[in-house]
């Protein structure tokens, strides 16, 4: 009987666990969240619905894992735009740039999709977004912070909730092209809020 080494095995279970996050992330575009399913994902990937039990102990977990591995790539970047020694401005900016480029990139559908169903999902799943977005929130938090940190009649929460309306604003019609124009009133109408109404 031929040894399997360690390292076959873990490369066999990685790659199994990457073609079955591969099908949550398929399932999610072309069926929402109800269309998570282990029968399905079995099938998708050729594994008896029983052997998914050894990857997760339910669908949501498994969304999870989808999350974290579609996300924490661009999450990272975004942090490290944020936390930059760029002036306090000039690294929100920048974050709203790639904000907008994200979204108007290609997607698969399932990002999409999850987030137009963000309201009606379970609980655990909603607070799975709501956590991995979490070190995300905090950067943007302090970046707006130290952009009004000289201007005392400046409330910061209110500077992050223009600055959060604008974005979901600017990054929904960025989805059907980003196109020079929006990306400048963008750009001009946040660091007009960051730098007390001179848009630089």
């Amino acid at each position: 009987m031929p040894r399997i080494s360690a390292t076959t095995v873990r490369e066999h279970h990685d790659s199994q666990h990457g073609a079955i996050l591969d099908a949550v992330g398929e399932l999610l575009a072309e069926h929402g969240y109800d269309g998570v399913e282990f029968a399905a994902i079995g099938e998708r990937v050729g594994l008896a619905r029983n052997s998914l039990y050894r990857y997760a102990r339910d669908r949501d977990e498994l969304i999870g894992q989808w999350l974290q591995r579609a996300f924490e790539p661009a999450m990272a970047s975004a942090v490290a735009l944020l936390s930059s020694e760029r002036p306090a401005p000039e690294r929100v900016a920048a974050w709203l740039d790639a904000q907008l480029e994200f979204a108007a990139s290609p997607r698969d559908g399932a990002a999409t999709r999850l987030m137009a169903e963000f309201d009606r999902l379970p609980e655990p799943v909603r607070q799975m977004v709501i956590d991995g977005h979490r070190p995300l929130r905090e950067a943007l938090t302090a970046a707006v912070r130290d952009a009004l940190a000289g201007m005392p009649d400046r409330d910061p929460a209110t500077a992050l909730a223009l600055i959060d309306g604008i974005t979901g604003a600017a990054t929904r019609l960025a989805a059907g092209g980003l196109r020079p124009q929006l990306r400048a009133e963008a750009r001009r109408a946040v660091l007009s809020i960051l730098n007390g109404g001179n848009p630089l």
